[in-house]
C-alpha cells in the first residue's frame, strides 16, 4: 500500500505538486491582498462584498465549459497559457497600485479576470494528474492537492497582511504574478500530453445529460442545493473580514491576514479528524452540529472586540464549514455514477460557486443596510435555521 505522500516520488508530479503549492499561495495572497485594498479605495462594504463576488462568479459561469474545453485542447498547453495570463494579470495589478491607478473598478475587473484564468486552467489541471501517476496512487495525489490549497489559504492571507503592512498591496500582486512562473516551467518542460478532440456539438450534448441527470435525481439535486445553500451563508464571512478587522477590531493588514488565516488553519485540522467521525456519525447529525457550532462562533465574531477572541471564533468557523463542505460534497461525489463524475465534479463545483457569488453581494450589501455586527447575527441566525429547515426540506437519505 502506497502512502499518503508517495506521488511525490515521481518527479513531474512532485516538481507540479511544488510549483501548484507555490502558485496556491500566491491566489490566496491575491485574494486577501484586493479584499484589503478595496478597503482603502471605498468605505462600502457593498463593493468589499464585490471582490469576492468578482472571484466567484466566473466559477460559476465557466465550470462546465472549463471542463469541455480541457478536453479539446492540448492540456499542458492549456494551463501554460491560462497560467501566464494570470501572471499578466497580477502583473498589472501591481503596476496599477504602485502608479497610483488602481481604482475600485480596476481592481474589481483585475480579480474577475484573474478568477477567469484560473478557472479555465483547474479541469486541465485536475485531469492531467491521472497522467502523470498510477492508478494506485492517483487517490494519494487527489488528496495531496487538497492539502496544496488547505496550506496555501492557512498561511496565504498572513503572508499578504504582514507584505502589505512592510510594503504595498502592489507587492502581493507582484509576488503573486511571479508564483505562476514555476507552473508555467513545469508544463513547458514536461512531455506534451494527449488531447482530445471532441465535436463541441456533442460537448453541448454531454453537458446537457449531466445536469439533466443531476437535476431529475432527487438526491443529487438535494446535494447540490444544500451546498450552493451553505457556502452562500457561511459566504459572509469573506465577505466582510476586512471591515471586521478594520472597523471592529481595529487591526491593520498584516492582522486582517491573521484572522484570513485562521479559517484556512481550521479547515487543515478538521481534515485530518473527518474520517473518524464520518464513521460515528451521520451527514445530516455533522451538518447540524457543524452549523450550530458555526452560527455560536459567528455569533461570537459579531460581539467582540479582541483580535484573539475573533482567531479562534474564527478557526472553529474555517473548522465547521470544511466538516460541512467536505460531507455534502463527498456525499455528492459517492452517489454519481463513474462515467458521469466529471460533469457531475464540475455540476457541484459550479453550485459551490454560485453559492459564494450570491452569498458575497447579498452580505455585502446587508452590511451597508445594518452594520457589519448585526449583518453576522443575521448570518448566524439564517445559517441554523437553513440547517433545519434543510433537514427536511431536502433530505439526505442515503442507503449504505
Amino acid at each position: 500500500m502506497h502512502g499518503p505522500w508517495s506521488p511525490l516520488r515521481i518527479r513531474i508530479f512532485r516538481a507540479l505538486w511544488i510549483a501548484g503549492l507555490v502558485s496556491n499561495i500566491g491566489t490566496f495572497m491575491h485574494i486577501a491582498s484586493a479584499a484589503w485594498t478595496m478597503t482603502t479605495l471605498s468605505d462600502s462594504p457593498t463593493l468589499v462584498g464585490l471582490v469576492q463576488t468578482a472571484w466567484a462568479v466566473p466559477g460559476f459561469l465557466l465550470a462546465l465549459y472549463a471542463g469541455a474545453f480541457a478536453d479539446m485542447v492540448d492540456r499542458r498547453r492549456l494551463i501554460s497559457a491560462a497560467s501566464f495570463l494570470a501572471l499578466v494579470i497580477a502583473a498589472a495589478l501591481a503596476i496599477l497600485q504602485w502608479s497610483g491607478g488602481l481604482t475600485a473598478e480596476l481592481l474589481i475587473l483585475g480579480t474577475f479576470l484573474e478568477s477567469v484564468a484560473l478557472t479555465l486552467c483547474a479541469p486541465a489541471f485536475m485531469a492531467i494528474t491521472p497522467e502523470l501517476v498510477d492508478a494506485e496512487r492517483l487517490p494519494q495525489a487527489i488528496g495531496l492537492d487538497a492539502v496544496s490549497r488547505n496550506i496555501a489559504q492557512s498561511i496565504g492571507p498572513a503572508f499578504a497582511g504582514a507584505i502589505i503592512a512592510a510594503i504595498n498591496p502592489g507587492a502581493v500582486f507582484a509576488l503573486n504574478a511571479i508564483s505562476f512562473v514555476g507552473i508555467v516551467v513545469v508544463m513547458q518542460t514536461n512531455k506534451s500530453v494527449d488531447k482530445n478532440v471532441i465535436d463541441r456539438v456533442a460537448i453541448n450534448e454531454v453537458i446537457k445529460n449531466g445536469i439533466k441527470h443531476v437535476v431529475g435525481t432527487r438526491l443529487l439535486r438535494n446535494l447540490a442545493l444544500r451546498l450552493a445553500i451553505m457556502l452562500g451563508v457561511t459566504s459572509v464571512l469573506t465577505s466582510v473580514l476586512p471591515i471586521v478587522a478594520k472597523q471592529s477590531l481595529g487591526v491593520a493588514s498584516s492582522g486582517y491576514g491573521l484572522l484570513s488565516g485562521a479559517l484556512g488553519i481550521g479547515s487543515v485540522t478538521v481534515v485530518w479528524v473527518l474520517p473518524r467521525i464520518r464513521a460515528k456519525y451521520g451527514i445530516e447529525s455533522i451538518t447540524i452540529f457543524s452549523a450550530g457550532i458555526w452560527s455560536a462562533s459567528t455569533a461570537v465574531l459579531a460581539s467582540t472586540t479582541s483580535m484573539l477572541v475573533a482567531f479562534f471564533a474564527l478557526l472553529v468557523c474555517g473548522a465547521c464549514t470544511m466538516a460541512m463542505l467536505n460531507t455534502i460534497f463527498s456525499a455528492f461525489m459517492m452517489q454519481l455514477p463513474n462515467e458521469l463524475r466529471g460533469r457531475g465534479s464540475s455540476l457541484a463545483m459550479m453550485m459551490v460557486w454560485l453559492g459564494i457569488a450570491i452569498g458575497t453581494f447579498v452580505w455585502g450589501a446587508t452590511t451597508s443596510i445594518v452594520g457589519v455586527g448585526d449583518a453576522l447575527v443575521i448570518a448566524a441566525t439564517t445559517n441554523f435555521g437553513l440547517a433545519i429547515v434543510n433537514r427536511f426540506a431536502l433530505r439526505i437519505t442515503i442507503l449504505n
